[in-house]
């Protein structure tokens, strides 16, 4: 358990370091998230009161398109580098591999989330019931993103197109997770759905474990073809 443990911990620091040196991914996505944001506030219009009500299901939906944009750059980093070639011919096992890839897009779209979420939440005075809620909601929700869109960057990486077949596999597989994430941030905003709520955090928990389950298994045979 200790030495599988170690070499996904080397696949991930490996991730890290590498985008630490390009210094692109977090402003870019930052920047992407910033202006589609702004964006939406602007198409609402004027009234606060309308937009912050519709801030939950803004917030993951615009988590979403930055998300595929930092799923998509983190495996083409691999293959521009040659990088996936020398994985695969190491004796490692694929889980290892899955896991490692998965764990760092999983960190740095958590990193999106903490500086962008409590700005929102700042910015338009939201009296937040749980700090705790939200960070478990952010990590959960972004889990079964992140396990699901490691293994459709692999499954496209090698199809011509692959930018436009990414967002349309992911986001029709991903919407019960985002439907249970928007009504948890709901509740932990506005203190609705209360007597719902203890449901929507069950059905999140169970669609990460399916998610996760199939990403694995699946990633051995998408990977090697």
């Amino acid at each position: 358990m200790q030495n599988f443990l170690r070499k996904v911990y080397i696949l991930v620091w490996k991730d890290f370091l590498i985008d630490l040196r390009r210094k692109d991914k977090i402003p870019s996505m930052l920047l992407f998230l910033t202006i589609n944001f702004l964006i939406f506030q602007f198409s609402i219009g004027e009234d606060i009161n309308t937009f912050k009500n519709f801030l939950p299901g803004i917030i993951w939906v615009i988590f979403i398109f930055t998300g595929v944009l930092g799923l998509e750059k983190s495996f083409v980093q691999e293959s521009e580098s040659g990088c996936i070639g020398g994985l695969l011919i190491v004796p490692l096992e694929r889980s290892i591999l899955f896991l490692g890839k998965m764990i760092a897009n999983t960190f740095f779209l958590l990193i999106i989330q903490f500086i962008f979420i409590p700005s929102v939440i700042i910015l338009f005075d939201i009296d937040l019931k749980s700090w705790l809620a939200l960070f478990n909601v952010l990590f959960l929700g972004t889990i079964g993103f992140s396990a699901l869109g490691t293994l459709l960057t692999v499954l496209t990486a090698t199809v011509k197109g692959k930018e436009m077949l990414l967002p349309v596999l992911m986001f029709p597989l991903i919407i019960p997770s985002v439907l249970c994430v928007v009504k948890i941030t709901e509740s932990l905003f506005f203190a609705t759905n209360q007597a719902e709520v203890m449901h929507w955090w069950r059905l999140l928990f169970g669609f990460d474990v399916i998610l996760l389950i199939v990403s694995i298994l699946g990633f051995e045979f998408v990977i090697e073809e």
